[in-house]
């Protein structure tokens, strides 16, 4: 009996063991997967670890990392949520899990898990990610304490000085807003988000010239964006160059005919150069895309 007893136990610990092989080669697998871009793979992958090591913490965050790639944040803030109750001091669980609500626009809790994932360990990831909760709740000056700390903590941190410039550009700041661009393109400048960023802060405070040369290099990088070509349209309006303008409108249309913005601003060009027919034209279809100062001036000066 006491053999039998003895062969069972061992027969238990062989396929625990068995098991275990089993869950970190498919959690080795998983890694590669997620590294290579292939989501679905590695979520399959980690179903697999997790059907067999339903505790095992980072398997959990993991998987609630890549289910946020597939924007299943529901389905990552479920899987967080049962790391919380496994370890509570992880901070990776509430940083995540913060990402998670960030995406769902529940910009308060997800400020809530950055706080007690920064109480458990400061990281300039951390702070950037509370940072850009709080500027999507208006939290513009919090934000930019968040921002500025991330800094201290990365110098180099590129991320952390773009969207410092973007809250300070929400609080009128617009030359603070410049330097970070400016400090972001001296560290990364293949990252475009600055240039078009910098350029509109350059039309706020009315330097035109500056706002089309960073329109220019950003098109030269990314000739597809219709928002560059319709802020180049603006700059150049400004500066009464009305053909080019109305090119950067009319191609801003091309890449995105459903925008209402370029329709109105080519149709000030036209109007500014005598062409009334094809500035009524430009109004009454950005009135059908539902810009109501489109509608009215079309109402009261085309009918």
């Amino acid at each position: 009996m006491k053999r039998i007893i003895v062969m069972i136990a061992f027969l238990q610990l062989s396929f625990f063991a068995y098991s275990q092989d089993i869950a970190r080669e498919a959690f080795y697998r998983a890694v590669e997967f997620k590294k290579n871009g292939n989501y679905k793979e590695a979520l399959e992958e980690y179903d697999k670890v997790l059907e067999i090591r339903p505790d095992f913490v980072n398997g959990l965050i993991n998987r609630a990392n890549v289910k946020s790639l597939l924007n299943d944040h529901e389905g990552a803030i479920q899987d967080l949520d049962q790391a919380e109750k496994l370890e509570k001091n992880e901070p990776e669980v509430y940083y995540n899990r913060g990402n998670a609500k960030h995406e769902l626009r529940m910009f308060t809790d997800a400020i809530n898990d950055f706080d007690k994932a920064i109480k458990l360990k400061e990281h300039q990831d951390y702070f950037l990610a509370r940072g850009n909760s709080k500027k999507n709740s208006k939290l513009y000056n919090e934000a930019i304490v968040d921002y500025t700390k991330a800094i201290s903590m990365n110098i180099n941190f590129v991320d952390a000085y773009y969207n410092r410039g973007n809250a300070k550009q929400k609080i009128g700041d617009f030359n603070g807003a410049i330097d970070d661009y400016t400090k972001a393109i001296s560290i990364n400048p293949r990252k475009l988000e600055p240039y078009i960023n910098r350029g509109n802060a350059y039309i706020r405070l009315e330097k035109f010239n500056d706002a089309i040369s960073d329109f220019d290099t950003y098109i030269k990088l990314n000739p597809n964006n219709p928002i560059a070509f319709d802020n180049r349209g603006i700059a150049n309006s400004r500066l009464n160059n009305y053909s080019e303008a109305i090119d950067d409108y009319t191609k801003a249309i091309e890449l995105d005919p459903n925008n209402s913005q370029p329709y109105f601003g080519r149709a000030g060009i036209k109007h500014k150069i005598g062409d009334s027919e094809g500035a009524c034209s430009d109004l009454k279809k950005a009135a059908e895309l539902g810009l109501d100062r489109a509608r009215t001036i079309y109402e009261n000066t085309c009918l």
